[in-house]
């Protein structure tokens, strides 16, 4: 009978000092992990709830980064395109309005040709400038980021500007008529304007005559190009819009944010209805081959021609200058607003931080508390057991 009473005790207090140890050491990891549970099966509610916001939090970190690296390198921009306008519009004596005053002046001399190479140089330093890099990338090379945007093409006069191989000052490419069948393919004809299906070498018509076809073609492919890139051409970002894809798996453009920087965009392209360029930096270089032509010791124009399309394209400077400095002030805009997303997305973060916190952080001196009970319980436990134990293998002996 005193055998089976010490068994049961022994049974009972194993299982109480096992429960009492494992009750401490519980404690014990809530202290040093401060969690409230280290695994799914400790609260399955609460570790949804945290995997939903941690994951909600993983992404808006990824936006944020994103965000991070948009915002440098608009700032790399900005600046940019502040130094351009500054070389540009500013009025100091080596500035390029300043320059286009004084090769419109008929007191300029033997200066115009000076003068004319310090037009080429900016236009050259403007090219430069744009060329620019943010990190690996170069800032105003749309979405292609690996390739220098701005090269020329040529040498000396002769020289052209392109943007990512295609010259800027391609022009729009006139109207042809179309097959009547099915106002679609062209109609061909032969140099002398006869409608000719087999011309070998075809060309098409237009309001002013014939023009060969592979003309036509070469220039409407490299208008196209340019007209993409401008307007058409994406680099898109996740900021936080909430991307999302339609039913094609096209992303919506609305849902994320286009921040690719064209340079074509800010000096411009194509060429106007009298054929001159729009490129504010092909203005530049073309005045100044212009002044580069001048009589070296008299300054005079080389023609009247040259004097008449100085002066023309001196107005239409000032108006691409006029048009890039909006330019820079609408990328303040949008540098702004950039700003302000990375700041509501930074405020994103820290409430999200905080739900993950509330759910799985401890209150430490809880924790602390709670620990040092279950260690007094688990002392206690011992000390008692040593007492039961010694009287109770004592009367075992004792039989």
């Amino acid at each position: 009978m005193i055998r089976s009473t010490t068994n049961g005790t022994l049974k009972t207090y194993r299982y109480n000092l096992q429960r009492s140890s494992y009750t401490m050491n519980k404690a014990r990891e809530t202290v040093q992990t401060q969690r409230q549970f280290n695994s799914f099966a400790e609260d399955p509610a609460a570790a949804a709830k945290a995997f939903q916001l941690r994951r909600s939090l993983q992404r808006t970190d990824s936006q944020y980064n994103v965000g991070d690296s948009v915002k440098h390198k608009y700032e790399v921009a900005w600046n940019t395109l502040e130094s351009v306008t500054q070389d540009v519009n500013n009025r100091a004596s080596d500035s390029a309005f300043a320059m286009i005053l004084q090769g419109k002046s008929d007191t300029i001399g033997s200066g115009a040709v000076a003068l004319g190479q310090s037009m080429r140089t900016l236009a050259t330093g403007i090219v430069q400038s744009m060329n620019c890099r943010y990190g690996e990338n170069f800032v105003f090379a749309g979405a292609d980021g690996l390739n220098v945007p701005f090269e020329w093409q040529g040498e000396g006069d002769d020289r052209k500007l392109c943007y990512r191989g295609i010259p800027v000052d391609t022009k729009e490419p006139p109207v042809i008529e179309l097959n009547p069948a099915d106002q679609k393919t062209p109609m061909i004809y032969d140099k002398d304007g006869t409608v000719n299906p087999n011309a070998k070498p075809p060309y098409y018509k237009t309001k002013d005559g014939v023009i060969p076809a592979a003309d036509y073609d070469k220039q409407k492919k490299e208008w196209d190009a340019l007209e993409y890139m401008a307007k058409g051409e994406r680099k898109n970002a996740d900021l936080g819009f909430g991307m999302q894809e339609d039913e094609k798996g096209n992303v919506i453009s609305s849902s994320v944010a286009n921040v690719g920087l064209q340079g074509i965009t800010f000096l411009g392209y194509g060429k106007d209805a009298d054929g001159d360029p729009k490129n504010i930096v092909s203005i530049a270089d073309r005045l100044g081959t212009l002044l580069r032509s001048c009589d070296t010791n008299s300054g005079d124009w080389a023609s009247a021609a040259d004097k008449e399309e100085f002066s023309r394209l001196a107005k239409k400077f000032e108006d691409a200058a006029s048009q890039l400095t909006d330019k820079h002030t609408e990328m303040d805009t949008q540098a702004a607003f950039i700003k302000s997303n990375q700041d509501q997305l930074k405020a994103n973060t820290d409430t999200l931080q905080e739900q993950i916190l509330g759910i799985e952080e401890v209150d430490l001196a809880d924790a602390i508390t709670s620990f040092s009970w279950a260690q007094y319980c688990y002392n206690m436990s011992i000390k008692v057991g040593n007492s039961i134990l010694s009287q109770s293998l004592m009367d075992y002996i004792n039989t």
